[in-house]
């Protein structure tokens, strides 16, 4: 990520196509993506330790420190509501893979689409997303906390490019 020169993060439209080739793999991701599923990756990983009674690591949240390393630390409080809602409200268990997985689930692609969706105020395909994930009362919650998320992404210069721009839907 660089930095313009007011201190926003600037994120190009459309990164150039880099792949290893594999089917599935995460390096063709743009850079906003990748922050973002790198973000479900960790939440879901110190979710797990924390429910485990693993001890916090003396260094602190990997969490914390990547949104404030990416100068996203305002964005974290939003992110870490809409992650409850969406961890508390789904139907079923959500397919999020371990940090370093080089694949993407489906769980994880629908997730970063919703975000692109509500960044984008596409705000009817987002909330039949979340009528379809979610039981109905929390799916409203969880409309409320992504646009929020996405807004506060949005403001912070971390901008996504719509689906049709990029060229494909998750």
């Amino acid at each position: 990520m660089q930095r313009s020169i007011d201190g926003d993060l600037y994120l190009p439209q459309a990164d150039p196509p880099q792949s290893c080739g594999r089917p599935g793999c995460i390096c063709a991701l743009p850079v906003g993506e990748r922050f973002l599923l790198w973000a479900l990756r960790q939440w879901q990983c110190e979710l797990m330790g924390w429910q485990n009674d693993r001890p916090l690591p003396l260094e602190g949240s990997a969490l914390l420190d990547g949104f404030r390393t990416a100068g996203l630390l305002d964005t974290l409080a939003d992110f870490a509501a809409l992650m409850d809602v969406v961890h508390f409200g789904a139907r079923r268990a959500l397919e999020i893979h371990a940090p370093l997985c080089a694949c993407q689930s489906s769980d994880e692609a629908t997730l970063i689409a919703l975000c692109v969706l509500a960044q984008a105020g596409r705000d009817e395909p987002l909330h039949t997303s979340l009528d379809t994930m979610m039981v109905q009362p929390v799916a409203l919650v969880a409309a409320q906390r992504l646009k929020a998320f996405a807004m506060a992404l949005a403001e912070a210069g971390l901008n996504l490019p719509p689906p049709a721009a990029r060229g494909r839907l998750n």
